[in-house]
């Protein structure tokens, strides 16, 4: 059974997604026999909407308890053929993604819903996004600053537990913006944010990151004295999904990844014209430098983020 928030969610998908007889159609594959008309006890020359028609549709799946079959013909027929038109199932990912939270996930080589071992939020792909497909992502460079330096002072011992309890703090706050390590390498890594305001979230998240690591270097837990500083660099656009997300190739993380190491100082936070641009007002004032970079137009922060008494870049 589903819950009645992903119930609402298939019924949404479907009335956005297909017309009456294609709704019908969907039904014969999943039951072998449904007719609109008939589930809803209509006359034949009364035209039912499309939201009706999944309603009709959606009752039946919870009568005989085929809600995984509707989804994997959903998941299949995304990108197919139906009716004589290729069908782009708009707003599959975000229900795979939410029916996450319910324990389940669409296996894509098995071509079924399995049910999830681990925590959803480990799932590099959110559950639902696919090998070979594209998808609008915001990207996130961040890298731990003077990493040498910390390792020459303290020891590789003492600086990997630093690094594993900068690691939880970044988990936690990636779980608060839906976001997802793509690949990690002790002092700095890639991390990822899909679906609706994506721009927006990874943002967020990184405004909240540098505004958090002044109580993070006041642990005493952390094994050494010494504060760190992250650089952050950001910039969003469409790339091609693999399940090795280690081995995504796309100017989006390349983007990112210079911006952030060439172009942003340690505890500030830069961002590409395209994630600016996808910006409310609130947090593009946050913003206000602007600068050239790769042909592009970028914006920082105009003062270190990770400091308590915040004072100005000096060029």
């Amino acid at each position: 059974m589903l819950d009645v928030a992903l119930e609402k969610d298939l019924i949404e998908l479907l009335a956005e997604n297909f017309k009456m007889n294609q709704i019908e159609e969907l039904g014969r594959l999943v039951f072998g026999e449904f007719d609109v008309h008939d589930e809803l006890n209509e006359h034949r020359h009364i035209t039912v909407p499309p939201r009706r028609a999944a309603e009709a549709l959606l009752n039946l799946c919870r009568q005989r308890d085929c809600y995984s079959e509707l989804i994997h013909l959903l998941v299949e027929t995304d990108g197919a053929r139906l009716l004589g038109r290729i069908v782009t199932v708009e707003g599959i990912e975000l229900l795979l993604e939410n029916l996450t939270k319910t324990g389940m996930v669409y296996d894509f080589e098995k071509r079924r819903l399995i049910s999830i071992k681990s925590d959803p939020s480990e799932l590099p792909n959110w559950g639902s996004l696919r090998d070979g497909r594209n998808y609008p992502v915001s990207v996130a460079s961040i890298d731990i600053a003077e990493n040498s330096q910390l390792v020459r002072e303290h020891g590789m011992r003492k600086v990997r537990k630093l690094y594993f309890r900068f690691r939880q703090l970044l988990d936690e706050k990636l779980r608060k913006y839906n976001g997802r390590v793509w690949s990690w390498s002790g002092d700095g890594g890639i991390v990822a944010f899909a679906f609706k305001h994506h721009e927006i979230r990874a943002v967020q998240f990184a405004f909240e990151l540098q505004r958090t690591l002044p109580i993070f270097n006041s642990f005493a837990e952390r094994g050494i004295d010494a504060e760190i500083a992250v650089r952050i660099g950001i910039d969003a656009g469409k790339l091609r999904f693999a399940g090795d997300t280690g081995s995504i190739v796309s100017e989006v993380i390349n983007f990112a990844a210079h911006l952030e190491k060439q172009a942003t100082p340690a505890g500030y936070l830069s961002v590409s014209d395209t994630v600016y641009a996808a910006l409310p007002p609130r947090l593009t004032a946050g913003l206000s430098v602007e600068d050239e970079f790769e042909g592009r137009t970028v914006r920082r922060v105009p003062a270190r983020l990770d400091r308590l008494i915040e004072q100005p870049v000096h060029a």
